[in-house]
């Protein structure tokens, strides 16, 4: 009796340290698999590169470039915080940025041996021609984005914080223009209202042109963001079918004036104001005519276009006398 008992009391021991010897084992495992995904966590988070997909085939970045040069874009990387260290000479005559630009080099018209000067370790560039991009890309890793990829201020700043990680800056600065946006709108709600129709024309040299919603002469404040209404003829050729510029004849002219004009006058065109044609149009006889000021409304980065919109609600308020 004594000897089972001895025998019981041996196997619950036996038992129990198995018991122990797997719990011990189990531990060291999820330890094991821990550490083997801390591990790789880990790697992640050190990486410096990232890949972002272009035009030109998948271009591998610097996560956290220091050096950057730019054009076109210049303002949508000042208002991320990612001041760069040269930028197109056109981009850095952007009247609407001059308080931002001090330190900022001018590349010219993309000189490469320039941008080379500035040691950049990320060039961005709206310029799509091939041969450019293998010209930059020799100095340093390029990213084309073609112009007119970003159809809206958000598809722009949104677009740019993806590739530079400033996604939290983005979100900080969208939320303030809308508000703004908001603000303007509301403005002008006592002196325009939603059946009066807007077009916007251009004289350029010996041509004359009509505007849609996109980044030619104020197109994305009076459109997108005041919300203006452009006539039907405006609206079907080019708003909805995503066409930002029309050249026509001044003869058809009276067919895509709206109730309101905006007009601008740049690089040698300008309006006979004599022509009856032009005499005709209801807008010029209620005297709704507004004048782009083509250094104000050629830009139409996401800061130039919150000052248009400014500015826009402004020249209709004056107008109206309120």
């Amino acid at each position: 009796m004594f000897k089972r008992k001895s025998h019981s009391i041996f196997l619950m021991i036996l038992v129990l340290f198995t018991l122990v010897i797997e719990g011990c084992s189990s531990t060291s495992n999820k330890s094991a698999d821990n550490k083997i995904v801390n591990e790789e966590m880990d790697g992640n988070s050190n990486k410096t590169t990232k890949v972002v997909k272009t035009v030109h085939g998948n271009v591998e970045i610097p996560i956290d470039a220091k050096r950057i040069v730019v054009d076109a874009y210049l303002p949508t990387l000042l208002l991320l915080d990612k001041k760069p260290v040269g930028a197109a000479e056109w981009d850095i005559e952007n009247v609407h940025i001059q308080d931002l630009i001090e330190g900022i080099e001018s590349t010219g018209e993309i000189d490469p041996e320039k941008i080379l000067s500035l040691n950049p370790d990320l060039i961005i560039s709206a310029t799509a021609e091939k041969s450019t991009f293998e010209k930059l890309s020799k100095i340093a890793p390029t990213v084309i984005i073609p112009y007119e990829t970003y159809k809206s201020v958000h598809e722009e700043v949104n677009g740019l914080a993806e590739i530079l990680g400033k996604e939290k800056e983005a979100t900080e600065w969208l939320k303030t223009f809308e508000e703004d946006m908001k603000k303007q709108r509301a403005r002008i709600e006592k002196v325009i209202n939603k059946y009066d129709t807007v077009s916007i024309l251009g004289f350029y040299e010996k041509s004359t042109y009509i505007y849609g919603d996109g980044i030619y002469r104020g197109g994305q404040a009076i459109y997108k963001q005041l919300k203006l209404t452009p006539t039907d003829r405006i609206k079907e050729e080019l708003i909805d079918v995503g066409e930002t510029n029309k050249q026509i004849s001044i003869e058809v002219l009276n067919e895509y004036a709206g109730d309101y004009i905006f007009l601008e006058e740049s690089n040698g065109g300008k309006l006979d104001k004599t022509d009856p044609i032009w005499s005709s149009i209801d807008a010029v006889k209620n005297d709704h005519v507004f004048y782009l000021d083509p250094d104000r409304f050629w830009p139409y980065d996401p800061i130039a276009v919150k000052a248009q919109v400014e500015e826009i609600a402004n020249m209709l308020i004056e107008k109206k006398g309120n």
